[in-house]
């Protein structure tokens, strides 16, 4: 069978060779410089390995001296030849050296063979070293990278939750509701059973703003909160409740002078409270203190409050919004199906008859199937690619004021896309609708809503 050009040496032939050489630096130790006469062993000869060969006197004192020897080719040669009539058994070992003398040209031959193919071998080992180097560079990068944006996500995602959930409990229930607190509220027993807060609960604020008002109780510069929506995201049931209030719920106002000047509290509108403030932040901050009032003083730390007049360009930027309307009014008629776009889904939102003593309330009901279609649609556009969030986000930025930032809407992103569905149930605060001195007035049923307040914010202990 015909080797291949890398084998035209024996099998471990660069071990031989190497096996040779320090043999021939054994003859001459402390010798510089090289030594060809190499004792080359065929791998298919029957005959027995040669023995060592002894120093000679004369490389044994060289050996001691720091004056490097050289050995020739004639030399070498030479004295492989005496050193076969010196032992008692020259015949065989004058008859192996006789053939290493005839073989030299041969074991050279295959010696620059073997250096050519051994010099090839390296250039294609240094080759491939260096194509291992580019390609470890290359995967350290990009794992010190992912590294990288896993440790921000990561630290983004215990920023957001540390903003989101307060820890902080002093909740207040009134001595007519019969119920005992304990530890500030992280406990409450009602009607002989022990409740406990759902710390894996987070409370967000959602106010629509409307500036184009004519009523005439109208106080403050900063607008009225139309909309009024308590979400409160479990991310451990995997959760979600949204509890309207409507505007007309009273409540305990603190009231403030354009200046920013505190005059007092009063019993109003719950709607109202945005007007006394900057439009902004703390007309946000005076409408979350309303509500925790309603709300037993539970933990509301975040809000999102949006200007209705932006509600068009964050309609479209989901696509538009499927709902069913509930009621007739203009140009949408009971039970019929929509696919709102633009100023339509301004309309759906906004239209009231004001003829009617709960035309706020039917207004609530549309408010309330928009804002669960815009949430579903929402949802499967960010399961479709999570950056459509930031689009949403981009879109509303000219009509919203928010305390939301990049930590707690990562962290809230995440949990509401991964994990599985999310349930989302619309509740509206039990109570009833009357006229007060011309005034609508939405009156808070109390065990009803103490005990949809127990619902979705507590958990009965077995």
């Amino acid at each position: 069978m015909k080797k291949q050009p890398d084998e035209q040496l024996p099998q471990n032939s660069e071990e031989i060779l190497d096996g040779a050489a320090d043999g021939a630096a054994a003859a001459g130790e402390g010798a510089e410089g090289d030594y060809t006469d190499y004792n080359y062993v065929n791998e298919d000869s029957s005959s027995d390995p040669p023995q060592q060969e002894q120093p000679s006197q004369a490389a044994s004192d060289a050996s001691d001296d720091d004056t490097p020897v050289v050995f020739s080719e004639r030399s070498a040669h030479s004295h492989s030849h005496s050193h076969s009539h010196s032992h008692s058994h020259s015949h065989s070992h004058s008859h192996s050296h006789s053939h290493s003398g005839s073989s030299h040209h041969s074991s050279g031959s295959s010696d620059g063979q073997s250096q050519h193919h051994h010099r090839r071998r390296r250039r294609r080992r240094k080759k491939m070293k260096t194509w291992k180097k580019v390609l470890l560079i290359v995967v350290s990068s990009i794992l010190a990278l992912t590294l990288i944006c896993g440790s921000v996500f990561l630290y983004l995602r215990i920023k957001g939750r540390e903003e989101l959930f307060d820890s902080s409990m002093n909740v207040i229930v009134p001595d007519t509701m019969q119920a005992e607190v304990q530890d500030d509220g992280e406990y409450i027993v009602y009607n002989g059973r022990t409740y406990k807060y759902n710390k894996d609960i987070t409370s967000i604020m959602f106010i629509g703003i409307d500036k184009d008002f004519d009523e005439e109780n109208e106080q403050g510069t900063g607008g009225q909160a139309d909309v009024l929506v308590l979400m409160a995201v479990d991310t451990k049931n995997r959760k979600m409740s949204m509890l309207a209030i409507p505007r007309d719920t009273y409540s305990e106002v603190a009231l403030y002078s354009p200046s920013g000047h505190y005059s007092g509290m009063k019993d109003m509108q719950v709607c109202m409270a945005y007007a006394y403030g900057d439009g902004k932040e703390s007309s946000c901050e005076n409408t979350i203190s309303s509500v925790r009032r309603l709300f037993y003083n539970i933990p509301i730390k975040t809000y999102y409050a949006l200007d209705l007049s932006g509600i068009a360009a964050v309609n479209d930027s989901v696509g538009g919004v499927d709902v069913v309307s509930p009621e007739t009014i203009q140009m949408f008629t009971e039970g019929e199906s929509y696919h709102l776009e633009g100023k339509n889904a301004k309309h759906f939102v906004r239209l009231r008859d004001r003829t009617r003593v709960d035309s706020s309330l039917l207004r609530l009901e549309r408010q309330k199937i928009y804002a669960k279609g815009f949430i579903s649609t929402m949802m499967g556009s960010i399961k479709k690619d999570i950056t459509s969030s930031v689009r949403v986000f981009n879109e509303s930025a000219p009509y919203s004021v928010t305390n939301l930032d990049a930590s707690k809407v990562l962290f809230l992103a995440t949990e509401l896309v991964t994990g599985g569905s999310l349930d989302t149930e619309m509740k509206t605060i039990p109570g009833k609708m009357r006229l007060d001195e011309g005034l609508a007035r939405y009156d808070i049923d109390e065990d009803a809503f103490f005990r949809q307040f127990l619902s979705v914010f507590y958990e009965p202990m077995q």
